[in-house]
């Protein structure tokens, strides 16, 4: 406008000042002339004046998503592959040579240890078990009379020495006979299931001749090897979870019994045991088996979010947020760190508010507003049911 100075910031084309930034007056003493210039200049802001400044309003507030830190249960598990094997197992061979008399049991048949399954051909037996026993019998008749002979000093206490010891002769014979008896009846060994069984009554039998297999499956036992690494972390007693193909979804408990003192050199793996209930027989020996080894169990744990967690050349920390909504950084220091979830050990006090996403758009001391929904993008950290499970090593 000819005749009078306009002020840069209101120029045409001039870029606005942001929102709640001052503003600052550039320009000297303003200069009015021509027929406009009264209502320029009653149109001038006031707040604008030249020694007046106007309050400025408050910084633009960050949208956030946060999380108070509560101690829970934390469970570290290692997972490793394995096979499922009886807890007893022996394939059943006959001890002499004979010939199947009879078999007394059904195949897949529960047993208790000491049932007869099968019996061979024992005349034999059973008549020189007789013949023992008969000679046992006259040898005990012989040593008593040479007691009471030996009383009444009508025989000498050799003869007495010898009859007794003719009569334990006698006896020894006796239970040799009844050994050579009893290895006619083929018993099982232990509690179990008899399987397959692999001769037929009639058959010739010898020492080298498989009859059947029995094995005790009311409880199994998982094997799994574990690296060196691993080692610290082993010891008896620890809880175990095993998963097969049959059932998927789910899992049967189990409790570590046996940790081997020393690595397999062929693979460089520490064999560990594990009892695994099966009372309901629905898991089988040789399956093959997911182990899940509870390494450590924390009830008190402080967890977060892996968002909540960012890392720089000082370390890992997150953003606590105060009373006033601002935000402060906080080093920690973290443990388990896996699927999702991180574990803070140190750094951190139950019921501290901490943001777990727009992480990225605080800083020092910065104001921010909570959101009540999830933000745009992202997906809100929603812990499993009961305890927080990650994988170990």
């Amino acid at each position: 406008m000819q005749g009078m100075e306009i002020p840069p910031a209101h120029a045409p084309g001039a870029r606005a000042t942001r929102p709640g930034a001052r503003a600052h007056r550039a320009f000297g003493p303003l200069r009015l002339r021509g027929p406009f210039a009264l209502a320029l200049l009653l149109a001038w802001p006031l707040g604008c004046d030249g020694g007046v400044d106007a309050a400025p309003p408050e910084q633009d507030l960050v949208t956030v998503e946060s999380q108070r830190v509560e101690p829970g249960p934390l469970i570290d598990v290692a997972v490793f592959s394995g096979q499922l094997d009886a807890e007893q197992s022996v394939m059943i061979n006959p001890e002499i040579e004979g010939v199947v008399e009879t078999i007394e049991f059904d195949q897949g048949q529960a047993v208790k240890a000491g049932n007869v399954l099968f019996r061979l051909r024992n005349a034999e037996q059973a008549a020189r078990l007789r013949e023992a026993r008969a000679n046992r019998d006259l040898a005990e008749q012989r040593w008593k009379r040479a007691q009471q002979l030996l009383k009444r000093d009508a025989s000498s206490l050799e003869q007495a020495d010898v009859a007794r010891a003719e009569f334990e002769v006698a006896q020894a014979r006796v239970d040799l006979a009844g050994v050579e008896f009893e290895r006619t009846r083929i018993r099982a060994p232990f509690d179990g299931v008899v399987g397959q069984r692999f001769v037929d009554a009639g058959d010739q039998v010898d020492e080298d001749t498989q009859m059947v297999q029995v094995d005790a499956v009311d409880r199994l036992q998982v094997t799994f090897g574990v690296t060196d690494e691993g080692l610290p972390h082993l010891r008896t007693g620890l809880k175990v979870n095993v998963w097969v193909r049959p059932y998927p979804g789910e899992k049967f408990p189990g409790e570590v019994f046996f940790v081997s003192p020393t690595l397999d050199p062929a693979n460089r793996r520490i064999w560990v045991k594990a009892w695994i209930d099966n009372r309901d027989r629905r898991l089988a020996p040789g399956l093959f088996a997911n182990v899940d080894l509870e390494v450590r169990h924390v009830d008190d744990a402080l967890v977060l979010p892996e968002s909540a967690v960012a890392i720089d050349q000082q370390g890992p920390y997150v953003w606590l947020v105060d009373s006033d909504r601002r935000v402060t950084r906080r080093p920690i220091e973290i443990g388990l760190r896996e699927r999702g979830i991180v574990e803070v050990i140190q750094g951190l006090e139950p019921g501290a508010e901490v943001v777990t996403a727009g992480t990225h758009k605080v800083s020092e001391g910065k104001r921010v507003q909570i959101a009540e929904s999830p933000l745009i993008g992202r997906a809100r950290h929603t812990p499993p049911e009961g305890a927080i499970i990650g994988e170990g090593t």
